[in-house]
């Protein structure tokens, strides 16, 4: 999984519509919420009655995803602000609330523009799509069937591609074999270079 740094945090908020000047408090937030691991995942937050996803810790109140790939960092990133812009403020988060964000706060640090993709797991998956998986205590795949699928017709393109390339390279030589052209150039022995006797 992905961790990412303070100021890839903040870059991420302000890639996702975040306002630079609240960048510092919204990565700070993200730090004390999951620690920068975009597959942070809480199922018993709020006593239970939630889970809560993410970088950014985003829930709807419910056991649910408020939206399809919530895992994904710039998905997450965009419902934080959303969140954000929604309450007016810091409020839906508790580490704001409680000031455990402060010991991250580094107002000093600029935003990374170097923000990796980062490979999340499939969480728009769960249940009979899932090959690899689901995580337990989760509902998110490792590998997806459609991923499966994918992986296994790009190998056997591989294989395929292998093989008639040693087929072909077995014909070309069977071929030279036939025509008697190789049994002439290993016989073939200039004029000059023979042997003295």
């Amino acid at each position: 999984m992905t961790t990412y740094t303070y100021a890839q945090l903040e870059q991420l908020w302000i890639n996702n519509g975040g306002a630079k000047n609240l960048a510092p408090v919204a990565a700070a937030i993200a730090e004390a919420e999951s620690g920068g691991n975009a597959a942070a995942t809480n199922p018993t937050d709020n006593n239970g009655t939630q889970t809560s996803w993410g970088l950014w810790q985003v829930s709807n109140g419910t056991h649910a995803q408020p939206v399809p790939n919530i895992l994904d960092p710039n998905v997450n990133a965009a419902q934080a602000v959303a969140k954000y812009n929604g309450a007016n403020g810091w409020s839906p988060w508790g580490t704001y609330d409680s000031g455990a964000y402060r010991q991250y706060l580094n107002g000093a640090t600029s935003p990374d523009p170097n923000v990796p993709s980062g490979a999340t797991l499939d969480a728009s998956v769960t249940g009979s799509d899932c090959l690899l998986g689901p995580v337990p205590h989760t509902s998110w795949c490792i590998l997806s069937k459609r991923q499966g699928r994918e992986l296994t017709g790009a190998l056997v393109m591989v294989a395929g591609g292998l093989v008639m390339a040693v087929g072909l390279a077995l014909v070309a030589v069977f071929a030279l074999g036939r025509s008697g052209v190789a049994q002439q150039v290993v016989s073939y022995t200039p004029l000059g270079k023979l042997p003295r006797g």
